[in-house]
């Protein structure tokens, strides 16, 4: 018996559907139904009852379920704790709901703590945040959920909002914020993001894609060539003009439309060791010194 196939009965047993079970692991539909066999061979019963477009779990498919899901809960439990035996004590291992917080945060972080080493990831979703800090794997979690645990504790990090980029010979230009629910006729472009954010503003994005006809490209090359040479508006978000810069013939205009401001926070475990120290201690100073 593998951990592959208990993995594969288990995402089988939760779909009740190998096709879609198939494609959430990403392997073939012919080779998960050759290894739910194949398990159930070995243990010498059928897990399920089987119906032309849809699997049902029987009495045994049951327990074998609670099994397999000690078995591979343990699994990754072992597998966290010898990473923590094995892992240097400046190593940071941090995970980010959104690209912006990452590139605004790693630079500074590492510039601020240049003898200790960071690794980050883009986290697909904020649905696991307490998983993911219990099991140890992140030190630490940037996101815009806060996790709910009583072993897990959570600070602000950095606020994000939502900015207009203007040409300085546009008309918005001299304004000191601009509701753009009261403008008509602009010319806007937008650069594809992805991340907790974007998902959270995505409304007002559909908003302006309808009422502008604002157009969303996903080459930055692309989008930049119309920046420099058009008379275009488009957005810039907080944490974004640190490390990218429109040109110097724009002009930055908070935005006054409800919804698009955030705050990211950093979650992390009581239990973590002294290696969090220098996260802990840059982030409090950077709040103290210049607010959220």
């Amino acid at each position: 018996m593998e951990l592959t196939q208990l993995r594969y009965f288990k995402t089988a047993a939760e779909c009740n559907n190998l096709s879609e079970a198939a494609e959430k692991l990403h392997i073939s539909q012919p080779a998960l139904s050759l290894a739910v066999k194949k398990l159930e061979e070995e243990l010498g019963v059928p897990l399920f009852e089987r119906s032309k477009n849809k699997l049902c779990l029987n009495d045994a498919g049951r327990l074998a379920l609670t099994y397999a899901e000690t078995i591979l809960s343990k699994t990754d439990e072992m597998k966290s704790t010898f990473y923590q035996f094995i892992r240097r004590d400046n190593i940071l291992s941090l995970g980010f709901c959104d690209p912006g917080p990452m590139r605004f945060s790693i630079p500074q972080l590492q510039k601020a703590n240049p003898d200790i080493s960071v690794t980050s990831a883009l986290l697909p979703d904020e649905n696991n945040l307490e998983t993911l800090l219990l099991t140890h794997k992140y030190d630490a979690v940037i996101s815009l959920r806060q996790p709910q645990n009583e072993n897990i504790v959570t600070v602000p990090f950095a606020a994000e909002e939502l900015m207009l980029s203007v040409p300085v010979s546009h008309p918005l230009a001299t304004k000191k914020s601009v509701c753009l629910h009261n403008e008509k006729n602009l010319q806007l472009i937008n650069y594809s993001g992805d991340g907790a954010y974007v998902r959270q503003i995505q409304p007002f994005i559909n908003w302006l894609t309808d009422k502008f006809g604002m157009k969303t490209y996903n080459d930055y090359f692309v989008f930049r060539q119309l920046l420099e040479n058009g008379n275009l508006l488009c957005f810039t978000t907080k944490l974004v003009r640190n490390y990218r810069n429109d040109g110097d013939n724009r002009v930055i205009i908070p935005l006054e439309d409800e919804g698009l401001k955030a705050t990211y926070y950093l979650s992390y475990l009581k239990s973590s060791p002294k290696y969090l120290s220098p996260l802990l201690s840059w982030v409090e100073k950077r709040i103290s010194h210049s607010g959220i």
